[in-house]
């Protein structure tokens, strides 16, 4: 077993080593890609997708009893421990009046409708869930037949404006406690290809391999700007429905884009800005958030 997931926020159930033999008693292919390290532990090659989803879609199962959990082909497989410690820093970050009664919205769900589960599951919180691509939306829809008890919690709806992140999706006398967002990350698909490259060279993989760990599909992965302008935008609608939204946060995954970030924020006079470190594992991740609704 491997201790990957070392640094998670302290209520994180996955803290602990895995327990691959629960683990494959739930997903049995999982079985033929355990690798066994020098010292005799078992653990995965985590450079590998395959490996990397049916891990996930496990601890989905032996943690959660989410069943037939899937994805869309090609799209981005979340960590199920680091998705976790986002909605567990999110909940530090809301501190609900009625806890009983919280309302948050996720924008750009995927197909794996990750965060909207989790919260669910963990807090019983109420989702809108929100995307653009109608196939992943549909796929989310399958998770939730799949699964009925979930529907109890999360309502799915289509950003049909890509334009927009927030306008669209936030209805009239709707009031959202928080809202979460894993927003795309590069600028375009070369961003994107030229950075996986410079990695897997790192790794001494093969010099010209594209090829991760993650997928993920276009509008995922990239969009005009990248990180820095779609958080941007994000932030410039929520000023304008402010008086709808309780806390707005948001992943940022390079450090340099918080200063810029930051200075929008500060300038318009927005309250209770913060950044919220993550750790899991090696692999830093930050939560920008704002409040504007007390």
């Amino acid at each position: 077993m491997e201790k990957n997931s070392k640094n998670l926020h302290p209520r994180n159930k996955f803290n602990q080593e895995y327990d691959f033999k629960k683990l494959i008693k739930h997903v049995h292919q999982l079985k033929k890609h355990i690798v066994v390290l020098p010292d005799g532990r078992q653990s995965l090659d985590f450079r590998d997708p395959e490996s990397v989803f049916l891990l996930n879609k496990a601890l989905l199962e032996s943690e959660y009893k989410v069943n037939n959990w899937d994805l869309l082909n090609g799209s981005l497989c979340p960590s199920i421990p680091g998705r976790l410690n986002y909605i567990h820093y999110l909940a530090d970050l809301i501190q609900p009046k009625n806890p009983k009664k919280v309302n948050v919205l996720d924008i750009g769900t995927g197909s794996s409708l990750i965060y909207p589960i989790l919260g669910f599951l963990e807090y019983h919180w109420n989702f809108v869930a929100s995307d653009t691509h109608i196939p992943s939306i549909q796929h989310a829809h399958k998770i939730l037949n799949d699964n009925p008890y979930l529907k109890k919690g999360i309502k799915i709806r289509q950003q049909e404006n890509s334009d927009h992140i927030l306008k669209g999706i936030i209805q009239p006398n709707e009031y959202f406690d928080a809202v979460l967002c894993n927003p795309p990350f590069y600028k375009t698909r070369e961003d994107y290809r030229q950075t996986v490259l410079k990695k897997n060279q790192k790794l001494h993989q093969e010099a010209e391999s594209t090829k991760t760990n993650f997928q993920g599909l276009s509008n995922e992965l990239w969009f005009p700007g990248g990180e820095k302008k779609f958080i941007s935008n994000m932030i410039y609608e929520s000023f304008d429905l402010r008086d709808q939204i309780g806390i707005c946060s948001v992943l940022v995954s390079d450090k340099d884009n918080l200063k810029p970030l930051k200075a929008i924020l500060e300038y318009h006079k927005t309250e209770g800005v913060k950044v919220t470190q993550m750790n899991q594992g090696n692999k830093i991740n930050r939560i920008l958030s704002w409040q504007l609704n007390k």
